[in-house]
C-alpha cells in the first residue's frame, strides 16, 4: 500500500504509514463507511475509494537536525543524515567504514548525567 503522502510502500496489514507515521483509516468518501486497508470499493454503498492520507499530527512532526558532525570515532563512521533525537540519546543514519555497512549511531547526551547514568551507559555501550 503506497502512501499518497510520502509515497513509501507499505505492508498490507499496516496500521501506520511506515515512512511519515500517519495512521491509515480508510473511509468511504461517499457514505463515510470504514474500510479495511487495500479496499478498492466500499463494501457499503460500492463507490471506489479514494486513498488520501490523513493530516500528520503535530507530535509527528520530524524533528530539525541540530548541527550535524560529518563523522564519529575518528571517522570510522561518516554520517549521511540525522534521523531523530530522544530524551537521552540523538541517532544518525551512518556508514561504518570498517564493516562497510550502513548503522544506526546513537549519540549519548551526557549533560546532566550522574554517575550510575554513567556506569549504567558505559555498561550499556
Amino acid at each position: 500500500m503506497i502512501c499518497p503522502s510520502c509515497n513509501h510502500d507499505n505492508p498490507p496489514e499496516s496500521k501506520f504509514y511506515l515512512d511519515c507515521g500517519a495512521a491509515i483509516s480508510l473511509e468511504c468518501g461517499a457514505c463515510g463507511s470504514g474500510l479495511p486497508p487495500n479496499s478498492r470499493f466500499c463494501n457499503s454503498c460500492g463507490a471506489p475509494v479514494a486513498v488520501q492520507a490523513p493530516p500528520v499530527s503535530p507530535e509527528r512532526t520530524p524533528v530539525p537536525a541540530p548541527s550535524q558532525p560529518s563523522s564519529f570515532a575518528g571517522g570510522r563512521y561518516q554520517v549521511q543524515r540525522f534521523l531523530g533525537e530522544g530524551g537521552k540519546k540523538m541517532v544518525y543514519l551512518a556508514h561504518d567504514t570498517t564493516l562497510d555497512r550502513e548503522v544506526a549511531f546513537a549519540l549519548i547526551k551526557t549533560e546532566g548525567l550522574d554517575d550510575t547514568s554513567r556506569t549504567r551507559i558505559q555498561r550499556e555501550a
